[in-house]
């Protein structure tokens, strides 16, 4: 556990998650340790999203975001390795916009000099579509519309994110390399995005091994219906995590549990790289005897 940082307050502005006071200017007995969840948050506080920063999925812009908050703020974090934070609705929002997906969307939407503009869509914010005229507006007042509406519709956008904050009770099921399955740990966790449900699982099954030297790419992770016989369906990406998401909600509707399947790698090529490296230390220690 980082000692700089307490995940009852914002990574990237320093904001309590619990009474909403700037930290950066004042001080609040909250306990600021323990991660804020919809159960022990303040009404002064609506949203706070928690993250799992990742630095092989990341791109550039989001590396960057993290590493400018852990200089100037002085977290003191190895960003070669996963972390979990957590952010208020502006900070967040601030974060999912340097995701690749939305930069590409943006730039797409720009407005090139010259080009002949006969109609945009934007959304109020009542959410419906309105069309702004380009007949008697100039390009920059329209631009400007669009600046506004942009903004309305993302504070909803906000809003709505605390609806991907989702409660998963899930049976974990650990398979072995040699083929033989521990028994299954029954596990709680509130989470909201993917990276953030598989650092979860990881620590489970670190928990359960009793190997600190575990990482992600030492087994596989898929899931289904406990009742179910197919083998489950990988949880990889974020498309099987939309897809995992709305099966959960079904299963959890009809009081039925979902396995998280952990499958084991096996490690021979480690093993034989060990040995061929205790032999070539031998042989060594062997001339040194002979010299």
């Amino acid at each position: 556990m980082n000692k700089n940082y307490r995940s009852g307050t914002c990574f990237g502005c320093q904001k309590c998650l619990y009474c909403g006071i700037d930290l950066k200017k004042d001080t609040c007995n909250c306990k600021k340790t323990i991660k804020p969840t919809r159960t022990n948050r303040t009404e002064l506080v609506k949203h706070a999203f928690p993250r799992v920063f990742n630095p092989t999925t990341s791109n550039s812009k989001q590396f960057n975001f993290f590493k400018d908050k852990n200089e100037y703020f002085q977290y003191k974090f190895d960003l070669s390795k996963n972390i979990q934070v957590s952010f208020c609705s502006a900070c967040n929002s601030a974060y999912q916009r340097l995701s690749s997906k939305l930069s590409d969307d943006s730039s797409k939407s720009n407005l090139k000099e010259g080009t002949e503009i006969t109609e945009i869509i934007v959304l109020n914010d009542t959410t419906t579509s309105s069309k702004v005229s380009t007949n008697s507006t100039t390009p920059s007042e329209v631009f400007t519309a669009v600046i506004q509406d942009e903004f309305k519709y993302n504070n909803l956008e906000i809003e709505n994110d605390a609806d991907l904050e989702l409660e998963i009770n899930y049976k974990l099921v650990i398979k072995q390399a040699d083929g033989t399955t521990l028994p299954a740990k029954n596990y709680s966790v509130t989470i909201s995005e993917l990276d953030e449900f598989l650092f979860a699982i990881q620590k489970n099954i670190v928990t359960l091994l009793e190997d600190e030297e575990i990482n992600a790419n030492n087994y596989s992770v898929s899931f289904k219906s406990e009742k179910a016989q197919e083998a489950g369906t990988l949880l990889i990406d974020t498309y099987d995590f939309e897809n995992f998401r709305s099966e959960y909600i079904k299963l959890a509707a009809a009081k039925k549990i979902i396995l998280i399947l952990i499958t084991m790698k096996k490690k021979e090529k480690l093993v034989k790289r060990k040995k061929k490296v205790n032999l070539l230390l031998f042989y060594i220690f062997l001339l040194v005897l002979k010299n």
